[in-house]
């Protein structure tokens, strides 16, 4: 559509620019000047009823030629030239307008793509999607996102205006736009061809929807949806479509981003193992407490005579004691402390705000908790042994 508008201003002008074209118009105009010359002299000979001296005739006959020409001119190639370098103009001002709504619609991915890759983490950029999607277009729009199962989603972009709880979509799999791949446009939200998820929302006859499927991670895992009054022109709608699906490739290539690394720095922070936080990790943690000034209880973990239980019962059941200790240590602490396998059979658990008098009976109780689940399980008995400070005892 943007191509076609171009190339046929182009076409038209260099159709009606072209020698054959020219040479039409030459004899279009020799025609007329023969019409012309041919009514003159018949008009003359009825008009005229006796002989007059041939200068007289002239006299009368010329101004009625001159005449008789311009009009032949005007209707044979003047007017037809006219009309001609009107619809050029025309076709100009078409592309010069489709020319300047191309270029506002780079400036603005331009600016939302620095605007995303600013973001931080996926909460950042949902705020920053729902403002670019309010500068995007006059809609009301939503963004729903699938979870790492891609089973569910969730409503995690909302433009001001949006009604909630706005489209039922519960899984992906269940909307149309994502099945096939394209964006789809309902006009009728209440008609036998609308999304079922539409009809149930009763909206007025005249809002119409348009869903854009959003890839992530190479994954169709969310849908921008969209209401917007059906009344718009066929050029409107395709200029919110396109707008839509815009600012939706670039949220999707940048949550997809985000997403990598999140899970890129999740493993390196991960103990493979037991799922909790490795040494580096941890010491990141306490340089951050140390550097906000707040103080900490810190935990260390020995289980006792691990070696022994290694070397008598295997090495699979030694993972299976480290994996149920870990499971038993993170269910007794705080979800705010942070819990951290040091190497080998030692672990570290640092309690922010805490102190060695109020952190001691946690690990009184971890004690108890890990007796209780050696005993119900198929790991051989172990016990732990926990040496205790606060950061008050020292300044590294």
């Amino acid at each position: 559509m943007k191509g076609h508008s171009q190339r046929s201003g182009e076409a038209l002008l260099a159709k009606r620019t072209n020698w054959t074209n020219a040479a039409r118009y030459v004899l279009r105009g020799m025609l007329g000047f023969a019409l012309a010359y041919v009514a003159t002299r018949a008009i003359s000979d009825v008009v005229l009823d006796e002989p007059l001296w041939q200068t007289d005739r002239l006299l009368i006959e010329g101004p009625l030629f001159v005449l008789l020409s311009g009009v032949a001119l005007l209707v044979g190639a003047a007017i037809p030239v006219l009309r001609d370098l009107m619809r050029v103009q025309r076709s100009v001002a078409r592309n010069e307008q489709e020319l300047a709504r191309r270029s506002d619609s780079q400036h603005l991915i331009r600016d939302v793509n620095a605007a995303f890759e600013m973001a931080e983490d996926e909460q950042a950029l949902n705020t920053t999607c729902a403002m670019a999607f309010s500068t995007a277009v006059d809609a009301r729009v939503e963004v729903l996102v699938a979870d790492a199962s891609n089973a569910h989603v969730a409503r995690v972009v909302v433009t001001e205006g949006s009604d909630a709880p706005g489209c039922g979509l519960l899984t992906p799999g269940s909307c149309p736009a994502v099945r096939r791949g394209q964006t789809l446009r309902f006009e009728d939200p209440n008609g036998l061809a609308a999304c079922p998820r539409l009809r149930e929302r009763g909206l007025d006859s005249g809002i119409g929807a348009t869903c854009v499927p959003v890839t992530i991670m190479g994954t169709p895992s969310a849908v921008v949806h969209a209401l917007s009054p059906t009344d718009a022109t066929e050029r409107d709608a395709q200029d919110l479509a396109e707008r839509l699906e815009g600012v939706a490739v670039q949220y999707g290539a940048r949550l997809g981003m985000l997403r990598a690394m999140s899970q890129s720095q999740l493993q390196a922070d991960t103990d493979p193992l037991t799922g909790l936080l490795n040494r580096r990790a941890m010491e990141n943690r306490v340089r951050e407490l140390r550097s906000d000034g707040r103080g900490f209880a810190l935990a260390m973990m020995d289980l006792d005579n691990f070696k022994i239980l290694n070397d008598t019962f295997g090495h699979d059941t030694g993972d299976r004691a480290l994996r149920l200790f870990s499971r038993v240590l993170s269910k007794t602490v705080r979800d705010g402390d942070v819990v951290c396998r040091h190497g080998g059979e030692e672990f570290v658990v640092v309690l922010p705000g805490s102190d060695v008098v109020t952190a001691a009976p946690v690990f009184h109780r971890l004690r108890q908790e890990l007796a209780d689940a050696v005993g119900g399980s198929q790991v051989p008995p172990f016990t732990v042994s926990v040496g205790l400070c606060d950061s008050s005892w020292a300044e590294d």
